[in-house]
């Protein structure tokens, strides 16, 4: 795997948009690169960069609120990778966005996505799925990169210094084996499991009951003896209950017979009776159809009448709505003669008053012949005195300008002497922040010494004379009883660092605000620079007249003014200040010609409306006679009419009887109907009788063959049935109570049944659950432990061999002179061999703070090989450690890095180390700005 480029936009000090090519010059020429800038500027943010983009998570801060690396007051934030594996470029990138793109607003779901970085095909869009390519592509997880691409040196430093319990647990987190630790328990536990299962059935077997053969047999015995009791107390019960009901039954029929029997006589009654009402209803019917058929003639002629006179009726109507629809148009007519009189007269009055009118302003008939000439007079008075105003107002405005660039030019001197003096203090300022960032990582230091040795103290007051230190193993204590206050100087140490970070964070502050206004002096020079070429820009392109000029112009506008004013003075107007008062009353003017010639039109259009008026009165006069001679003759014909109708109307009521035709109709029909009616009924109940009487007879003959079983039999008494029901019911409840005896005694043959089951299969369960935790047993003898200790102790020296072997190829480059190896009776002590002492075996902490760091950087190394050993890493970064090193060991570090070039290894250092900036000229610096905020240059 190879990195080729990463992009960042908005994370942490780093706002805005950031690219670091790693694949282009002069990075890609270099075998290591140094990656600098001060503290807090944003190095380490370049890492989490990359495994945002490939992983979802920052480098520093693991799973947690990965969100807190966006830059502060913005609304959205990227992380962008570009690298190689199999021959593929892939593209990994992480985003993450507030609500409406406001720097407040909510934050939004992560976005991750994979992609062919040269053809653009989407992979990958959900996290799992995009983890899974990932690992499945480059071989590495979150945790194999951290290990494999960002180098554990400074975990390894602490390994080769922790205490011999401390290195198992430390080289499980570097190596990431804590697997083994968890085989470890989980053999130990489920040992645990099995063995208490194993002993829960164990007992729960010892628990189940069952008959011995004598009781068995006995059980069986009293259940076949119940049984065939059962069987002979079903029987005589079930007779006994069979006679009782025959019994009931015989008396039930016997009852019955007599009440259908009397039934029918009654029924036989009343037929005889309806059969008589049924022939005098239906005369009677017949009779009223006989009478409704003699009406029918008479019907018909008065039907014919009836329809005569609803003609006449409607002849009546139709012209009495037209006599009221003429009288109506009549009355219209002499109303439009009455309004077009009253219009003659209102004409009159507006005639005569236009005509006065015109006749009072005659006078105003001659203005629109002169208006075009004062119009032009007018226009030629404004071009002059608007290039007079015009003048005038660049005359003045010059004045203004020439005494504003005194002004400005003032200020911007005051200005940069401000700013000079501000960027000597600044400069001071930063030596001074330098100064006191020294202080403070040297402080810092001794200040983590001090709690090293205050944590010793309480380990020294238990050293005995004689026995081990539990630290060194040393026999003899020199310093056990020493009287040294560590506490007090811890304290003091402490404080004294507290001191220098308030310092620095002050100084740190109040550099940063000198750096603002420096920034903001700046862009008020730059400003009234700027105003000043303005000024002079706007000076040339005023181009003011001169006061000799102005002259001559104010002359030719009391010329334009005089000429419009003697045009003017006809209409009696006053004295005029300008053109614009001018064209005012040119306008009062139009508007007084333009109101005189309408007035003129509208005389000659009230001439015509008079003849129109005048032949309106006629016509109207005409058409209200013609109106009035058409109402006499339609009330003469409603007259007519109205005779016609009465007389067809007292006809009819002779005929009829005072009643309608549809009256006397519906009584006639009325009789017919109810007469019918009566007849049906009474058919229908006879109908209903024979029904009944047939059903009895049915009845009568069922129950004769019911009761030939009981022939010769008389009906028992209501004692005798008694007595049958109390034996019924006495064999019915032995049955009941035999029954429930041979339930129980069934139960408790399928109890013990049960229990020889569970018995035997229990043997077999309990053999299998015994046998599983034996097996379990063995594993835990061998690899279990409560906390994981014995597998992983074993599994971590395994490693650690491996490990020792990859670290000494790296380590001949680093430092020829030594190699590694595990110690003897202790598989996670190293020891360090000095080939120059004839291979000399001795421990660690006889090695030099320089000698150390390269021993941790080639342990670092192998990892890195033993995380990717199916999948080679090109990219490697050390974030740590180049502090500690003189400038001898420094080199021979840098000289083994830049060998790696030639198995295709890129190296990037992440120090503010000045040794290296002055040996690696190819670096990646974050350079702070204002603030808080810094940018990323690439130099070579």
């Amino acid at each position: 795997m190879r990195l080729l480029a990463v992009r960042l936009q908005n994370l942490n000090s780093l706002s805005g948009t950031h690219e670091v090519r790693f694949d282009a010059v002069p990075l890609s020429a270099a075998g290591v690169f140094l990656i600098t800038g001060p503290t807090g500027a944003g190095k380490s943010t370049l890492l989490d960069a990359m495994t945002l983009a490939l992983y979802g998570r920052a480098a520093r801060y693991g799973n947690d609120r990965a969100d807190e690396m966006m830059s502060r007051h913005t609304a959205e934030c990227l992380a962008e990778v570009d690298f190689e594996t199999g021959g593929e470029t892939l593209r990994a990138i992480w985003r993450l966005r507030r609500a409406r793109g406001k720097a407040d607003g909510k934050l939004q779901p992560v976005e991750r996505r994979l992609a062919n970085a040269t053809t653009g095909e989407i992979l990958a869009e959900k996290a799992a799925e995009m983890d899974r390519i990932i690992e499945e592509k480059t071989g590495l997880d979150v945790h194999r990169f951290l290990r494999s691409v960002l180098l554990a040196q400074g975990q390894f430093a602490a390994f080769l210094k922790a205490k011999p319990n401390e290195r198992a647990e430390l080289l499980e987190k570097i190596t990431g084996t804590e697997i083994y630790s968890d085989l470890s328990v989980l053999a130990f536990e489920t040992h645990k499991a099995k063995d208490e299962a194993a002993r829960t059935l164990k007992e729960r077997l010892g628990a189940v009951t069952v008959l011995d053969d004598a009781g068995r047999a006995h059980l069986e015995g009293s259940l076949t003896e119940a049984q065939t009791n059962a069987a002979r107390l079903q029987t005589e019960s079930q007779v006994a209950a069979q006679q009782l009901r025959d019994q009931r039954e015989h008396a039930v029929i016997v009852a019955e017979l007599a009440k259908l029997t009397a039934s029918h006589q009654t029924l036989q009654q009343s037929k005889a009776g309806l059969s008589a009402e049924v022939s005098k209803t239906k005369a009677a019917a017949e009779e009223a159809k006989q009478q409704r058929a003699k009406r029918e003639p008479m019907w018909e002629q008065s039907a014919g009448m009836a329809a005569q006179s609803d003609q006449f009726e409607k002849q009546l109507g139709e012209s009495r709505a037209m006599y009221l629809t003429w009288a109506k148009d009549q009355k219209e007519a002499a109303a439009r003669r009455e309004a077009a009189e009253k219009a003659l007269t209102a004409h009159a009055d507006e005639t005569q008053a236009l005509e006065a009118w015109l006749k009072k302003n005659a006078g105003d008939a001659e203005i629109g012949e002169t208006l075009p000439k004062l119009r032009v007079a007018v226009r030629e008075w404004r071009g002059v005195f608007e290039k007079l105003a015009e003048g005038r107002k660049r005359h003045a405005e010059a004045l203004v300008l020439h005494q504003n660039l005194g002004k400005t030019k003032s200020a911007a001197a005051a200005l940069v002497k401000q700013g000079t003096e501000g960027a000597a203090k600044a400069k001071k300022d930063r030596a001074e922040l330098e100064r006191l960032t020294k202080a403070l990582e040297a402080q810092r230091e001794l200040t983590r010494h001090a709690e090293q040795v205050a944590g010793f103290d309480e380990h020294r007051q238990d050293l005995k004379p004689g026995e081990e230190c539990p630290l060194c193993g040393a026999l003899e204590h020199p310093f056990a009883k020493a009287e040294t206050n560590f506490e007090s100087q811890l304290q003091a140490a402490r404080k004294l660092l507290k001191g220098l970070e308030q310092q620095h964070e002050k100084a740190n502050r109040e550099l940063a605000m000198l750096e603002r206004e420096l920034a903001k002096n700046e862009a008020e020079v730059e400003a009234e620079n700027k105003r000043i070429l303005e000024i002079k820009k706007r000076v040339s392109e005023l181009e003011a007249p001169t006061d000799g000029v102005l002259e001559q112009w104010s002359a030719e506008e009391e010329q334009k003014r005089g000429v419009v004013q003697s045009s003017l003075s006809g209409a009696q107007l006053k004295e005029l200040d300008s053109p614009q008062e001018a064209e005012r009353e040119i306008g009062a003017l139009e508007k007084r010609a333009a109101l005189y010639a309408k007035k003129r039109d509208e005389s000659v259009q009230k001439r015509s409306e008079r003849q129109k008026i005048e032949g309106d009165i006629q016509l109207a006069q005409q058409e209200q006679a013609a109106k009035t001679k058409r109402l006499d003759e339609l009330k003469a014909e409603g007259v007519t009419l109205r005779a016609k109708a009465d007389a067809l109307k007292a006809q009819l009521n002779d005929l009829l009887g005072g009643k309608t035709l549809g009256e006397d109709r519906q009584q006639h029909e009325g009789r017919v109907t109810a007469a019918e009616k009566i007849w049906r009924e009474a058919e229908t109940k006879l109908n209903a009788l024979q029904t009944q009487s047939a059903a009895t007879m049915a009845k009568l003959e069922q129950l004769e063959v019911r009761r030939q079983p009981f022939a010769g039999q008389s009906v028992l008494d209501e004692k005798a049935l008694s007595e049958l029901d109390a034996n019924a019911t006495r064999l019915n409840d032995a049955f009941a109570n035999k029954r429930t005896e041979l339930g129980s005694l069934e139960q408790q043959i399928r109890n013990d049944d049960e229990a020889r089951k569970r018995r035997e299969s229990g043997g077999a369960e309990l053999q299998a659950a015994e046998a599983e935790a034996l097996r379990w047993g063995r594993l835990k003898e061998l690899i279990g432990s409560a906390d994981g200790a014995k597998f992983s102790r074993f599994a971590q020296s395994l490693t650690l061999r491996q490990l020792i072997g990859l670290a000494n190829e790296h380590l001949k480059s680093l430092a020829e002179r030594y190699r590694l190896m595990a110690a003897e009776g202790d598989e996670l002590d190293l020891r360090i061999v000095d080939l120059y002492q004839a291979n000399v075996d001795r421990p660690m902490e006889s090695l030099s703070g320089g000698e150390s760091f390269l021993a941790s950087l080639a342990l670092a190394l192998g990892l890195s090989e033993l995380a990717s050993r199916h999948h080679p890493i090109d990219s490697l970064f050390i974030d740590e450690g180049f502090g500690t090193l003189d400038s001898e060991t420094l080199e021979v570090a840098l000289s083994a890095l830049e060998n790696l070039r030639s198995r295709g290894k890129t190296i990037g250092l992440i120090s503010h180390v000045e040794l290296l900036k002055d040996r690696l000229t190819t670096q990646v610096r974050v350079v702070r700005g204002a603030g808080g905020t810094s940018r990323i240059e690439v130099v070579a």
